[in-house]
């Protein structure tokens, strides 16, 4: 087991990307999962990947949690219904990264008559299971949960937490378009709102919301 200082980590399209330019403007060498260069593979200091909140063996893209341990575990957390809406976009199309979900969190899975439905509706339904029960794995392996829309503000207090130098205004020039979708995505961006989530599944749209409650959304 190696060790590093920071592992951020949480649903996939909560700003991991993001999160780890913003610990590189304060000098940590935080990488990302995306296998893009120069990420793809485990920082000096650690890693914003959320195919860590779980310790498989075999994940898609970037290190295995099973082989490192850290200081510092952040779960970091966006608004569901901005993740929701990208995952089923984005994430749930990789066939990897899918199957990575339903193998790790089994309640996501699709049951044969959700498989009738339409296309998108079975989409932005496993989405919503997703940011469900992935953030509540997520959220045990962590000292603590941020919002992302806070973690420019919160960045003094964090890197005291982490022992770490904090250069104060820094953080706030990352822009906060700092993401992976426009490279994969040639169509409008999806919205969803909680009426859709609620014809689907009312209880998971009620368990979600008083979750989101819980991270001050």
């Amino acid at each position: 087991m190696e060790r590093r200082k920071l592992l951020i980590t949480g649903c996939g399209r909560s700003g991991t990307m993001y999160a780890s330019a913003v610990w590189r403007s304060q000098g940590l060498d935080i990488s990302h999962e995306n296998p893009t260069p120069p990420n793809g593979q485990m920082g000096r200091d650690g890693i914003a990947s959320w195919y860590m909140a779980v310790s498989d063996l075999d994940p898609p893209f970037g290190p295995s949690a099973s082989e490192y341990e850290f200081d510092f575990v952040i779960h970091q957390v966006r608004h569901p219904l901005k993740v929701i809406a990208s995952v089923a976009q984005f994430v749930l199309r990789d066939a990897l990264s899918r199957d990575y979900i339903e193998r790790n969190a089994p309640e996501t899975r699709l049951s044969e008559r959700e498989r009738q439905m339409p296309a998108h509706d079975q989409l932005i339904l496993q989405a919503s299971r997703y940011w469900f029960y992935w953030n509540l794995l997520a959220s045990e392996k962590s000292r603590l949960t941020i919002k992302v829309e806070e973690l420019a503000a919160s960045l003094e207090e964090l890197s005291a937490m982490l022992n770490a130098g904090y250069i104060p205004g820094v953080a706030e020039t990352v822009s906060t378009n700092t993401h992976g979708r426009y490279l994969y995505i040639n169509e409008p961006y999806w919205t969803v709102d909680w009426s859709d989530i609620a014809l689907l599944d009312p209880g998971l749209c009620n368990r979600i919301r008083e979750l989101a409650e819980g991270y001050g959304y």
